[in-house]
């Protein structure tokens, strides 16, 4: 009998041809959720690249002996759009950022990931006199208050040192190559009247022993995809950049757009639960069908929790999707979100 991992890999295999601009978009905020510190303005070069799915691993939960008294607990959820640009980002890593500066500690990166649940707090610490242990003892008391008042009972805290000089280099080097690229792809496809779809175009850079190479997706209803090609290379020329090949990879443009845009809901339902033992998420993972986009989020509940429970699950999703923010990604999509138990029954189940 298949398992519900065996179905969701085998339809998303089979049905989906997702680059990994949306698996690097879970992949980044969900199983591996990091905050990168504007101060340091590093550019996220490596969130694009090519195809596949994604579903994030399943992990056994955890529990805190110290805060086991909040499993049986209705834990207050709010679900806050990622995609949001009219409102302060809520979400846990910036929160954290925003608690750790406070105490006067410069946050090179905060980073969340599952199995087990791990917040890592990378901090830049200046001169001989602050350590690392004496940040530790400082910082750790006062974020596992901050977690335990909000719920999260199942995250250990790991806290690491780095200096400013680590953080650049060779990523500095490839990100300035990249965002050349990236404007003569934005700037050709544009020229032939595809100013939409080029934001989609630049998958990623492929580093070689001796140079780089280009990677495009290209939308099939493009029809002078040769000479779009043929202009790319001709300005890269021209401008001796460290590029030896570009490779092209064909991909229907309204499925990627619809792709991309559910990458993010389901992160944000996902994120608003996390982390909390009281709904045991065990992983989550999303496909768009047919142009009907599904959710699946997991749990490791071994039967439903109570009415009250799930009315304030359904609440707090409702909401969310009634956002204007929410409304504007979803656009015109068909969808159903569902929460299921262990054994892969829904216990929740919102669709359109």
């Amino acid at each position: 009998m298949k398992t519900f991992l065996d179905e969701q890999f085998s339809d998303l295999e089979q049905e989906l041809k997702m680059t990994d601009k949306s698996k690097r978009l879970l992949r980044n905020k969900i199983l591996q959720n990091t905050y990168i510190s504007k101060k340091r303005n590093l550019k996220m070069y490596t969130l694009v690249a090519t195809t596949v799915c994604f579903l994030i691993l399943i992990m056994s939960p955890f529990y805190s002996t110290t805060m086991a008294s909040l499993v049986s607990k209705i834990i207050p959820i709010s679900i806050t759009p990622s995609f949001s640009s009219n409102q302060e980002n809520s979400n846990l890593t910036s929160q954290l950022v925003k608690l750790v500066e406070g105490e006067g500690y410069t946050v090179s990166s905060v980073g969340i990931t599952p199995s087990p649940y791990t917040i890592e707090i990378s901090l830049i610490l200046k001169g001989s006199i602050l350590k690392l242990k004496q940040a530790t003892d400082e910082l750790e008391p006062k974020i596992n208050n901050y977690l335990y008042e909000n719920g999260y009972d199942e995250y250990e805290l790991k806290f690491l040192e780095v200096t400013e000089a680590s953080t650049n280099d060779k990523a500095d080097d490839t990100s300035s190559l990249y965002d050349k690229v990236r404007e003569i792809v934005k700037e050709v496809f544009s020229s032939y009247g595809y100013a939409k779809e080029a934001d989609y175009e630049l998958a990623g850079l492929k580093e070689t022993w001796f140079s780089n190479i280009v990677l495009i997706d290209m939308p099939d209803h493009i029809q002078q995809s040769k000479q779009i090609i043929a202009d790319i290379e001709k300005e890269i020329e021209s401008q001796d950049l460290d590029i030896k090949d570009i490779e092209v990879n064909t991909f229907n443009f309204e499925h990627r757009r619809q792709d991309n845009r559910w990458a993010y809901i389901a992160s944000d339902i996902y994120d608003a639960m996390a982390g909390k033992s009281t709904y045991q998420l065990t992983g989550v993972s999303y496909k768009v069908k047919a142009r009907h986009s599904y959710v699946y989020i997991k749990t490791d509940l071994a039967k439903s929790p109570s009415e009250e429970s799930i009315q304030q699950i359904e609440l707090a999703i409702q909401e969310y999707l009634a956002l204007p923010d929410t409304k504007e990604q979803i656009q015109s999509d068909k969808y159903t979100i569902q929460i299921l138990l262990k054994n892969d029954k829904s216990f929740v189940k919102i669709t359109n």
